[in-house]
């Protein structure tokens, strides 16, 4: 398998000095981290109720939502996890669009990837202080009765502190990455079964908890964190599910499961391809959607859907709707059911801040092998792709990913000129390279059908092979899934003015950065297959056969 056609080798090496060390369980919790469950329901429960309501009161549906997501999800999962079986490299569907349909596409959609997946190390970075080490003492100094934790807890909502802890955590992980990957998904292991304690207590303690005397414990806790008195009286009315307000509400629960498909990026490090990435990917799917399904299903047991839509509607405002200097998540609305249980408070507070950042070292990872896989084909510097002996890890990758990684931080916490980043800036150019990948996943079959028939997933229904047929339905499915992320009006990108100057944006500014990044990552091509032919050096003959592993 290591050559299509029978072409003359043409890489300097026949290794890329990685070594696989990444076994079943670490797949497998790799994607549902990437997915993450903690985020997920905290934000499905922050934005859907309170924003998702049409002009005759009809509202979403977050459980038809979650379920949407997961469908539409699922056929990509399985295009991407029969393509790591059958091509098992790094580098992601750069290696599979690249050698099936073209080397520019391949390059494209996969300089696409790391630009929003460096994003997304930067983001991450914020969340920790953000989302977690605020909610967590908060909730400690609240069933403590203490206002100077609470004012401590506010701190890690000011721009400055975020920056300084986020900068702390990248630096914290490129340390991790250079000392070798096994040293990691032994953390990412530890770290998942803490998270995935806090999730099962959480769901527990809500199912458990006094859903009749709630508002009146909302309101008490509200008040003690020095929010406004009467909070709860912010509930909406709660009108009829609407099918259309569900289906551009799935952008919340898509933003997660769409994203089990990362190992893809390892799959040169993967031992027993087949099994790990079908169970990681499609596998991980399933397993994220039934925990968001339960632990949402408990939070609105114990809250009540029109107070979760109230407290969902004063995201963008809540100085002026509770007297906050941030809207609780969950863990501090489950908290607030037990009144004065530091125990309980600082149980789902510690475990949720562990949900908050797991984003940046999956993204941090992936974007190394990616760096390293275009360094292979002549497309980066070889520097980039050289791995250190003795650890196994490609350095000078780990140094430029962490940088701009930083620089992703830097610009949602402090921005240029008015500018910031927000979350869910790219996921509409991000699907744009699912797409082309779903498209190669149709083709490979037959354009390299010595390699599909020599792989361990040449599987065939009525004598159609199934990569294909996957392949096409995987094509329909993120259409449609485009279509959502254009249409919705509040995340799409053509979403509506109201709330992109909520976030200080100009509004066109978003398709621009989307076009942008696809432009750049032409142009370095065609600008690196230039040098490389001055030197005497055919880059295309590169794609003419799978790198090596």
């Amino acid at each position: 398998m290591a050559s299509v056609g029978g072409t003359v080798r043409v890489f300097t090496r026949q290794a890329t000095g990685l070594t696989k060390e990444i076994g079943t369980l670490d797949t497998f919790v790799y994607n549902v981290n990437n997915q993450n469950i903690g985020i997920g329901v905290a934000f499905i429960l922050l934005f859907v109720p309170g924003f998702y309501v049409a002009a005759d009161g009809g509202r979403a549906d977050m459980f038809q939502s979650m379920v949407i997501a997961a469908i539409l999800a699922l056929p990509m999962a399985a295009v991407y996890a029969l393509f790591a079986a059958a091509i098992p490299r790094s580098g992601g569907d750069y290696v599979y669009i690249s050698r099936t349909l073209h080397p520019l596409l391949g390059f494209v959609a996969s300089w696409n990837w790391v630009a929003w997946m460096t994003v997304y190390i930067g983001v991450p970075a914020a969340y920790f202080a953000k989302y977690g080490l605020s909610g967590m003492f908060r909730s400690i100094g609240v069933a403590l009765g203490s206002a100077d934790l609470v004012a401590f807890a506010n701190n890690f909502v000011d721009p400055v502190w975020i920056l300084a802890v986020g900068t702390i955590l990248i630096a914290f992980f490129a340390v991790i990455f250079a000392l070798g990957t096994r040293i990691y998904f032994r953390l990412q292991n530890v770290v998942f079964a803490i998270g995935m304690f806090g999730v099962v207590l959480a769901i527990a303690l809500a199912f458990l908890g006094n859903s009749a005397d709630f508002a009146a414990n909302f309101d008490a806790y509200v008040g003690g964190a020095g929010g406004a008195a009467g909070a709860s009286g912010n509930a909406i009315e709660v009108g009829a599910a609407s099918f259309e307000q569900t289906l551009f509400s799935s952008t919340l629960p898509q933003f997660i499961v769409l994203f089990a498909i990362t190992s893809s990026f390892l799959g040169g490090e993967v031992r027993r391809a087949r099994v790990s990435q079908m169970l990681g990917m499609p596998g991980g799917v399933l397993f994220v959607t039934v925990w968001m399904i339960l632990l949402v299903a408990a939070v609105q047991n114990l809250v009540g859907l029109p107070l979760l839509g109230g407290i969902s509607g004063g995201y963008f405002s809540p100085g002026d709707t509770f007297g906050l200097s941030f809207v609780p998540s969950y863990n501090e609305l489950v908290a607030a059911a037990y009144p004065g249980n530091v125990i309980v408070a600082l149980l789902l507070g510690f475990t949720f801040v562990f949900w908050t950042y797991v984003w940046l070292p999956i993204n941090f990872l992936a974007s190394t092998r990616a760096l390293l896989a275009w360094s292979i084909d002549g497309l980066m510097p070889a520097k980039v792709s050289e791995v250190n002996e003795q650890r196994h890890t490609p350095t000078v990758a780990i140094i430029i990913v962490a940088v701009l990684g930083w620089i992703s931080l830097f610009m949602y916490t402090i921005g240029i000129g008015g500018f910031k980043i927000d979350t869910l800036y790219g996921i509409f150019g991000w699907i744009l390279s699912f797409i082309l990948c779903a498209i190669a996943a149709i083709v490979f079959p037959y354009r390299h059908r010595a390699v599909f028939e020599s792989s361990p997933v040449n599987w065939r229904v009525g004598g159609i092979p199934l990569m294909s047929i996957v392949g096409a339905v995987a094509t329909v499915a993120l259409l449609v899934v485009e279509y959502i992320w254009w249409a919705d009006p509040i995340n799409g990108l053509a979403g509506t003015p109201a709330i992109f100057e909520s976030l200080g944006i100009w509004p066109p500014i978003m398709i621009a950065l989307t076009a942008g990044v696809f432009v750049t990552g032409a142009l370095w091509y065609l600008g690196a297959r230039a040098i490389q032919a001055q030197r005497g050096v055919r880059i295309e003959r590169a794609f003419a056969e799978i790198p090596p592993e």
